[in-house]
């Protein structure tokens, strides 16, 4: 447990443990009068923890014995809706602003969401921590809209659901987003604005203003898109009656929405489309809306190009009924099942994303359909090549100018990884069937040079994963035990006991080494007529 509240069990001021050994006495050494809670607003039991120090592991927070707790989330990370509420009050406080903050659960913990209110000016921002479904989105925004006077909504990572980025980036052309940055026993939250085809800068909260608009991130002008075509926006202006639209016009509107759905790398629906493309698509039957698919595939031409089709899902994002009937009309096969058609459809949107998209890249080949409806067996003319690709939080991670073409003696057989890769590679160690100590016991050897090159947070998450292989190699009868660490107090004593032992002089060497027994008679009265000797005469 990384996370725990200073003072009280309904303490909001959270802290993050250090890690470190020597970082968490000199931390300890600054602050001895704390206390430490599993906080109610952290979703703890409450009870009181202790920091227990780690020479050989992470140090950590841990409940009193015979403790009962349910408590899900212990992470560095599970304390941000705290940290958010103070660095909210900061910066409010610094641009005098009457705001307060509030934490909310929606339904799985005290910090699935905060908001941020300016009284006078009945200015809202909801910063949202936990996933959320679109529907539930639009009905919380509906009515949050309609109680504030500006109102923005800021997501967290993996937050927003595909279709809420698409609806958002529609309306605005952007979405504001937030993440969290580790400093020393605190985090602080930074952000920007994004789209598919470009992001501002991360910035921290100091950097962005409260406008009579709303938030603003540098870098980015708020700007609002029509969600209707210009034909259709042409007609409703004036509440004239809409403008009758031909086949053709609405052919060239829906593949331009289609486009664009591509190109931000989204799967929108029916009813999605109809918003960019217009209104009048929405009264489309079934037959209806595959005569424009059909004329929207034709218009594209080319064989071999991906079907633009294969983007539009329903409400629980499967393909629709009538999707099928175009891939049969194009010539692409009659799927059998639905499950065929959506494998098939999901495959033909990746080629999409991959033609469409920004930028652009090499599409995958086309699943093929047998006779019978079914996904044909794809042949590899090479054996593909595995690669692990890891994401980075926090920058660059600077590497080793070479690599040396020899293995060092004990890492035999241990491949030359990417600073990055150790940690994955110390899980896969712990996971794999059969003895593999010395293969563990060689990349921890790889983890101690790592540490030294590695960037926080990289380096914490490095020294986690190290923690839990010490302790899982340990816990193995066929790993070789290891020599007891010895104190520096215990080494200085033996070393002292070595030095006063050479010093001793031959002499005191000699009487230890074997002393003479010790006579029995020492001491003893001798008897009568043994041992007398005559008086020596007297010269005269």
């Amino acid at each position: 447990m990384q996370t725990a509240v200073i003072g009280s069990r309904n303490s909001g001021r959270a802290i993050i443990l250090p890690t470190d050994a020597d970082e968490l006495t000199r931390w300890r050494r600054r602050h001895p009068a704390y206390t430490y809670w599993c906080g109610t607003q952290l979703g703890g039991c409450g009870n009181e923890l202790s920091d227990r120090l780690y020479r050989d592991k992470v140090c950590h927070f841990a409940h009193r014995p015979h403790t009962s707790c349910h408590r899900t989330a212990t992470g560095a990370a599970s304390a941000d809706h705290l940290f958010i509420k103070d660095d909210l009050a900061a910066w409010a406080g610094r641009n005098r602003l009457k705001g307060r903050t509030t934490s909310r659960d929606l339904g799985s913990g005290p910090g699935d969401a905060v908001d941020f209110r300016v009284g006078a000016a009945r200015q809202h921002v909801r910063f949202q921590f936990s996933r959320l479904e679109h529907a539930e989105w639009q009905r919380a925004r509906q009515r949050l809209v309609g109680e504030s006077a500006t109102f923005d909504w800021v997501f967290g990572p993996g937050t927003a659901q595909a279709e809420t980025m698409e609806e958002l980036y529609d309306e605005y052309g952007y979405l504001l987003r937030f993440r969290f940055e580790t400093h020393g026993a605190v985090r602080r939250i930074h952000l920007r604005a994004e789209d598919p085809r470009r992001s501002t800068d991360w910035v921290p909260l100091d950097a962005c203003a409260m406008t009579p608009a709303g938030l603003r991130v540098p870098g980015v002008e708020p700007r609002r898109r029509s969600s209707l075509s210009p034909t259709a926006k042409a007609g409703a202006e004036g509440g004239a009656a809409p403008v009758q639209r031909s086949r053709e016009e609405q052919a060239l509107a829906l593949k331009e929405a289609l486009v664009s759905a591509a190109r931000f790398r989204t799967r929108p629906t029916w009813e999605a489309l109809a918003r960019t493309a217009g209104s009048d698509l929405l009264g489309l039957s079934g037959p209806g809306r595959f005569g424009l698919l059909l004329a929207v595939e034709q218009s594209d031409g080319g064989e071999g190009k991906p079907l633009l089709s294969a983007l539009i899902r329903t409400e629980e994002g499967d393909p629709p009924s009538y999707l099928g009937s175009v891939v049969t009309a194009v010539g692409c096969g009659v799927p059998a099942t639905a499950a065929v058609l959506r494998r098939w459809c999901q495959r033909e949107a990746d080629r999409v994303f991959a033609v469409h998209g920004v930028p652009s890249r090499t599409a995958p080949p086309r699943l093929s359909l047998t006779v019978d409806g079914q996904i044909a067996a794809q042949r590899s003319a090479e054996p593909a090549q595995r690669q692990t690709i890891v994401h980075v939080e926090g920058g660059l991670v600077r590497q080793p100018a070479a690599r040396p073409k020899s293995q060092p003696e004990g890492l035999a057989g241990v491949p030359l990884l990417h600073d990055t890769e150790i940690g994955l590679a110390l899980r896969g160690a712990r996971q794999r069937r059969g003895p593999r100590p010395r293969y563990a016991a060689a990349l921890m050897v790889r983890a101690d040079e790592a540490l030294t090159r590695l960037p926080e947070p990289q380096r914490t998450q490095l020294v986690t994963e190290m923690a839990a292989t010490r302790r899982w190699l340990d816990s193995r009868p066929d790993t070789q035990a290891r020599k007891p660490r010895q104190s520096r107090r215990a080494k200085k004593t033996a070393d002292a006991k070595k030095t006063a032992a050479g010093k001793q002089p031959a002499r005191a060497k000699k009487t230890q080494q074997g002393k003479k027994p010790k006579d029995p008679l020492q001491g003893a009265r001798p008897l009568p007529g043994v041992g007398e000797s005559r008086p020596k005469k007297r010269p005269k």
